[in-house]
């Protein structure tokens, strides 16, 4: 089973917490004057209103009718590794995706780079795979911790069109969103380094399904260029660890994210805790200048296997300025 994940999440605007239950159409997180109402049809995706509903439709139909009638035995399948249905398997690996979305994003970068860059994976057109493991197991409560809910074990660049010939199926998924692809392109063409989008081909161990998400493609931004020059040499180097931080940051739990409207803004790490019926990111310290060795454990081992030498900060500044 092939399907499309078309949801976006908005750029955070501030270092307050950040909830995972946001409305489809316009980013809104619930609070005391809206309450998120799921999709009819999926029970995967909420809104705040009819009018976000009415707009997204003709993005969101092109995936939730395959999702609310999942083949025979399916439901069984999952349900042996802790979900009970399709529509909850679909919902926690979005919201997994949203949780790591800038660890992913960087993952998916240095794929790229290390195959030849943006233009080679654009002629012809290639995939990043991402292999998970889920870590979830029967008779587990429904309110789970989303970004703990699969593990990063594998990342791979595909050929599309190897992905698109091996069903049918496959094929017909992919030209059926266009107009999501369509959508996805003029949303992030406000941004004048974005290039196209990158498909995200995701594979869960254990699952016989794969699902398709995006993200976006960036050419390196020319404040960073003096700065590759320097960094040239251990290319292979900063690679590795800014590879190692990003993996590590979702299989040791201490999720990453941009909490500024800044180009050069610096992910930082946090943890998802649960209140008032949903999750929300919280940062663990302001910036990395704050860092204390002995606060978390997974951040102090992560950092010590690192082999450039460079605080985290000047590791992923010169890890953007290579990924063009």
């Amino acid at each position: 089973m092939s399907s499309e994940n078309t949801s976006t999440e908005p750029p955070n605007s501030s270092s307050s917490p950040t909830s995972l239950r946001r409305c489809h159409g316009c980013g809104r997180t619930q609070d005391e004057e809206i309450r998120l109402q799921k999709c009819a049809g999926c029970h995967s995706v909420l809104y705040c209103s009819k009018a976000c509903q009415k707009e997204k439709w003709e993005m969101h139909r092109l995936f939730c009718r395959n999702d609310a009638n999942p083949k025979p035995g399916r439901n069984q399948q999952l349900q042996e590794i802790g979900f009970e249905s399709v529509s909850a398997f679909t919902k926690a690996l979005g919201r997994w995706f949203n949780a790591h979305k800038s660890a992913l994003q960087t993952c998916a970068d240095v794929v790229v780079a290390e195959a030849g860059g943006i233009e080679a994976s654009r002629n012809p057109q290639k995939m990043v795979g991402f292999s998970l493991e889920p870590r979830v197991s029967k008779n587990l409560p429904p309110t789970r911790n989303p970004s703990r809910m699969f593990q990063l074990r594998g990342r791979c660049l595909i050929s599309l069109e190897e992905h698109l010939s091996q069903t049918p199926g496959h094929r017909r998924d992919w030209e059926c969103c266009a107009p999501v692809r369509a959508a996805m392109d003029e949303q992030f063409a406000r941004n004048p380094l974005y290039t196209g989008l990158l498909p995200i081909l995701i594979s869960v161990i254990g699952v016989h399904m794969t699902q398709i998400t995006y993200l976006p493609q960036m050419r390196s931004d020319p404040t960073l260029l003096r700065g590759a020059v320097i960094v040239a040499p251990p290319r292979h180097i900063i690679f590795q660890d800014a590879v190692r931080l990003a993996v590590c940051s979702i299989n040791e739990n201490f999720p990453l994210r941009i909490v500024e409207h800044d180009p050069l803004a610096i992910a930082i790490p946090g943890r998802f805790m649960h209140d008032n019926g949903s999750w929300t990111w919280k940062e663990l310290f302001p910036d990395w200048s704050h860092y204390r060795r002995g606060r978390h454990r997974g951040i102090d081992v992560t950092l010590a296997k690192m082999r450039s030498g460079l605080p985290p900060p000047e590791l992923i500044l010169a890890m953007k300025s290579l990924v063009s």
